[in-house]
């Protein structure tokens, strides 16, 4: 009980803040606290592989991140020439992709090859850049501009503050109903606690979610065209929130630590609550523009 209610606690304090800065329509707000976020999840995916060999990769893609992170928040926040040129086709994330791999690479020079294992840091380095600065912040901050030019800014704050709440959603529903009800285990060798009846409950709870924003915002989401694209979207949310959420399991479990951190009591790490948004994001992202726009 303890557990839940802190768990309860750092849900309504995290809701609270997130759906008042999206709310605000303040465009500036909501990019600064993506990359905070953005930002937290890095560090605390190095501290987390600390004890792996290639921390001094590690160390690299950190920098680079960091210093990508507050790039993209200004090319963001900025609007001028030279930062539409700079994020316009992804050019920035590629740039930033070359400069690490780059690094690595000269980072590995260092050292003896012995084997398939010298490679390894270098990918962890690609990964950790990937993660959560690209997959995570970059497409949460590009999907804000994908109906901007039809409707609003406040249109693209919907959008996003509408993929969040189904994520997230998707988190609750198997939490909720797998405790309660969950007896037939789902995938027990990556995570214990997921049961069949948890993932039926999450999608329901990512439906229900996803169609509450769409009905609050009204106007908003005219540009969509159909409410059929909602229903579409969150089901494709559940199945890459469900994949993100054991994808960090795998991350967790094969670095045998049980949470990402200590920073959201009763929840864990800032890595356990972006894992399942890592993937909706990009999912969206793709949804969208490639049927809807």
């Amino acid at each position: 009980m303890g557990a839940f209610r802190a768990r309860l606690f750092s849900t309504l304090i995290l809701w609270g803040v997130v759906v008042g800065v999206f709310l605000s329509g303040n465009f500036a707000a909501v990019v600064v606290l993506v990359s905070l976020l953005g930002a937290l999840g890095c560090v605390e995916l190095y501290r987390l592989t600390q004890s792996i060999p290639g921390r001094d990769c590690r160390i690299w893609a950190l920098l680079v991140s960091l210093v990508f992170l507050g790039v993209l928040a200004w090319a963001f926040a900025c609007g001028c020439e030279v930062s539409e040129r700079l994020v316009e086709g992804f050019r920035l994330e590629m740039g930033a992709l070359v400069l690490v791999l780059l690094g690595a690479f000269a980072i590995r020079l260092r050292h003896e090859i012995t084997g398939p294992e010298s490679v390894y840091p270098v990918a962890m380095a690609g990964f950790a850049f990937l993660y959560v600065p690209v997959l995570f912040a970059s497409f949460t901050i590009r999907l804000t501009h994908l109906p901007v030019e039809l409707v609003s800014v406040q249109a693209g704050l919907s959008l996003v503050l509408l993929l969040a709440i189904a994520t997230k959603f998707t988190d609750m529903g198997a939490y909720l109903v797998g405790s309660l009800i969950g007896k037939h285990k789902a995938i027990p060798h990556v995570s214990p606690a997921k049961s069949w009846e948890g993932y039926i409950g999450s999608m329901l709870f990512t439906q229900a979610g996803a169609f509450a924003v769409y009905y609050l915002a009204g106007d908003d989401f005219g540009w969509l065209g159909s409410w059929v694209h909602v229903a579409v979207l969150a089901v494709l949310i559940n199945l890459a929130a469900s994949v993100g959420d054991l994808a960090e399991s795998i991350l967790k479990r094969s670095l045998k630590v049980k949470d990402s951190g200590h920073m959201l009591p009763g929840i864990g790490g800032v890595l356990d609550l972006l894992d399942s948004l890592c993937f909706t994001m990009p999912v969206a992202y793709f949804y969208i523009i490639i049927f809807v726009n």
